[in-house]
């Protein structure tokens, strides 16, 4: 069985890959879907943790070029308000969601009596078919089946947040590491059946004695309606009841569990503390958060904000483009930030009082 790279390029196994002892199959996409990963507290923590600061605390500035500058202008309508049915941060963390479910998303476009984009509709990604209308299918126009009609990039702007050459769609921490989805499903599963279905029981009836079958399923029913009405057990001479006791601990499941949860914030590129969980090996100091927290924003943020910006930016005119300011989230805390003030307008100043309010929001 090929890899799921393999798949994905579509490569062809070669002699010592087909000589090798075949992979752990990989689940069925019945099993491990998107609806199913986002049941995952962990997946749907991490998710929400992406999409919030880039949907609200970000905001998104424009650029025009011209003479060999870029000169900030002020933000077009459809920067502010991408969508006419929805608030901009509906429409930013739905994009965001669709990015960290699906690896893509799809915005469909309309446009004014000037032949510009006035309105932008997030489509469900999973509905759309890209591909290539050349004969071949590997040539030609990029077009998009949704739903029975064909599109051109015209009417739809594809995003994709990890891409491969050759293939058309995006790619996901889903879909890219479906088997650790997998582990943390099937363990989060047998957990919460442990108790109720998975075959242990509760104790354990005990005595010297030779019992018939008839004998022992007589008392092991009369035990349980007595257990099932919480009355008081009686147990006559030579029976002793034992107890099985296995605590979630005895079990691993919450060494497994939080094995699971740095898992799945390792695949998102979320700081495993902002799950709930820890990495043994690693202290809390605040230079250590304060790195990790900057390596979150470059290494993770970016990679969504940067496929939004370069979609929105194809929705406007040429030569004009977006980017997410990140200065806010950058900010340093109050004292360093007075101390860079006062010497960004003393001596000789480059900001000016009037800056620095901009800057403070006041």
């Amino acid at each position: 069985m090929a890899s799921i790279w393999q798949r994905l390029l579509g490569a062809t196994q070669t002699t010592e890959n087909r000589l090798a002892p075949p992979p752990i199959p990989l689940r069925s996409d019945t099993v491990v879907s998107t609806t199913s990963a986002l049941s995952l507290a962990s997946v749907y923590r991490a998710i929400q943790i992406i999409a919030t600061p880039i949907s609200k605390a970000l905001p998104l500035d424009t650029f025009r070029y011209g003479g060999g500058l870029e000169i900030k202008i002020e933000n077009p309508v459809l920067v502010n308000n991408p969508s006419l049915s929805e608030s901009r941060k509906d429409f930013i963390f739905s994009t965001v969601s669709s990015l960290a479910l699906h690896g893509e998303a799809y915005w469909f476009k309309s446009y004014d009596s000037r032949g510009q984009v006035n309105d932008l509709t997030l489509i469900l990604a999973s509905a759309v078919n890209p591909r290539y209308d050349g004969p071949t299918g590997t040539t030609g126009a990029k077009v998009f089946d949704y739903f029975g009609t064909t599109y051109t990039t015209r009417d739809i702007e594809h995003l994709r947040l990890f891409s491969l050459p050759g293939n058309l769609r995006g790619i996901g921490p889903i879909q890219a590491a479906s088997n650790d989805i997998a582990q943390a499903l099937d363990l989060r599963n047998f957990a919460a059946t442990w108790f109720s279905s998975g075959g242990v029981p509760t104790g354990v009836l005990k005595t010297g004695k030779m019992l018939t079958k008839e004998q022992a399923e007589e008392i092991t029913s009369n035990w349980h309606t007595k257990q099932a009405t919480r009355q008081l057990a009686v147990l006559s001479e030579g029976f002793d009841y034992q107890t099985i006791n296995a605590t979630p601990q005895d079990l691993m499941f919450t060494q497994v569990a939080a094995q699971s949860t740095q898992t799945i914030a390792r695949l998102f590129g979320v700081p495993a503390r902002l799950l709930l969980t820890g990495v043994d090996g690693t202290s809390d100091t605040y230079a250590n958060l304060s790195d990790e927290q900057q390596t979150f924003y470059r290494h993770t943020l970016m990679a969504y904000t940067n496929a939004i910006e370069d979609a929105l930016s194809n929705c406007l005119p040429r030569g004009t483009s977006v980017r997410f300011n990140y200065e806010g989230l950058y900010k340093a805390d109050q004292k360093t930030r007075w101390e860079m003030y006062d010497i960004a307008t003393g001596g000789q100043p480059w900001l000016t009082p009037d800056e620095v309010r901009t800057k403070e929001g006041l």
